[in-house]
This record gives structure tokens, sequence and C-alpha cells, in this order.
């Protein structure tokens, strides 16, 4: 594993700000942050604004920002970003939808700003849940879809893992024995664990042998 690799990506940024790490940092979190915001209930087009300003807000306050993965931080501060931009974009879109019907003036803007608010709870159990599901929706898609992976790991993975199926059958199916399909298992869900962890800390994603 060489250096780059090891280091967190977010050393790499708060260092260097290379054009290439923005790239790899984009093409790391773009889908989760989408992901996310939509199970927030923004639609796409306000999903993908909140992608762009979170990107913003990133490339803006990186430099300052104090980076310890032991504690979790970076997982933390990456959610309150999203979280406040869902917010803000859901805000905005209902202060449109009033504006429009000329609704909006005088002792209505508090009493809609008070509706707002009591819709649109932090409720933090239920918000740490779906950047968790986003997480591991990402997480699956990069196992699913590696290359170094063999098209029959990841079908004996699908069919144990995915769809429940016992595993008699899958070993069965695939003229394997049962302990050689749970290996298998157990291999990619480790997989899949680490590159979850390495995404809430801002971490490359750990190297992964051939399947």
């Amino acid at each position: 594993m060489d250096l780059a690799t090891r280091l967190s990506l977010l050393q790499r940024l708060k260092q260097t700000s290379a054009d290439s790490d923005w790239r790899d940092f984009y093409a790391k979190y773009h889908a989760v942050i989408l992901s996310f915001a939509r199970k927030q209930g923004a639609d796409d087009h306000t999903a993908e604004d909140v992608l762009q300003e979170t990107m913003m807000v990133m490339m803006r306050k990186l430099p300052a920002f104090d980076y310890d993965a032991q504690r979790g931080r970076f997982r933390n501060w990456l959610l309150t970003i999203v979280t406040n931009k869902v917010r803000e974009a859901k805000r905005r879109s209902h202060v449109d939808r009033m504006l429009s019907m000329d609704a909006l003036s005088g002792d209505e803007g508090d009493a809609w700003e008070k509706k707002f608010a009591a819709e649109n709870p932090d409720a933090g159990a239920n918000v740490e849940d779906a950047w968790r599901q986003s997480l591991i929706e990402e997480a699956l898609q990069r196992v699913l879809n590696d290359p170094r992976t063999r098209p029959e790991t990841v079908a004996i993975f699908r069919a144990c893992a995915l769809e429940n199926r016992p595993v008699a059958e899958v070993a069965a199916q695939f003229g394997l024995k049962e302990n050689a399909v749970y290996q298998i298992k157990n291999r990619m869900m480790t997989r899949l664990t680490e590159i979850v962890t390495a995404m809430e800390n801002g971490q490359a994603d750990p190297p992964s042998a051939e399947e």
C-alpha cells in the first residue's frame, strides 16, 4: 500500500488541497449525500443543491477542521453540515412555494416558521439511521461493483446475504461446501464494514485482495 493510500483522504486535502483529492472526495461521498438528502424528504433537485452546497462548505472549512478519527469527529462534522443544508434547502422550498401564492406576510410568516419547525424537528436517531443507511448502501455498491472481485463471489454473496437464501441451497447451486459459502459471506461482510468505517473517518477505501 503506498503512502497516499495509507494517509487519510482528509489529511491529504488539508495538506495539499489538490484537485485530484477533491475529485476523490466527491466520488467517495456524493452518492451518500444525495441518498441521505432524499431520505430526509428532499426531491432530486433539492438533493443536488444540498450536495453542491455541502461541497462548498467542505472546501471552505476543511483547512481549519481538527481531524480526530478515533473520536469520530469527521463523521459527526459531515453529518451536521449535510443535515443543516437539507434543512436550509427544505426551508427555501417551503418559502418559495408560499411566496408564489402570496401567502407569506406579517403574522403568517411567524406562524409558518413555527409550523416548519414543528414539522421538521432534528430527530437525532432518525437522522443518524438515515446517514448510516446511506453509507451502507454506497459501500454495498462498491463491494458488488469491485472489478477485482470474481463474479461468482458476488453471486454467492448476493444469494446468501442479500436474498437470504439458505446456505445449503447456495452451496449446492455453486458446487461448494457450506463452510466455503460462509467464508465468502464473512469476507464480503468484513469488506463492507471496512468501507463504511473508512467513509465515517474520511479515509481512502482499504485495499481489497482479489476474491
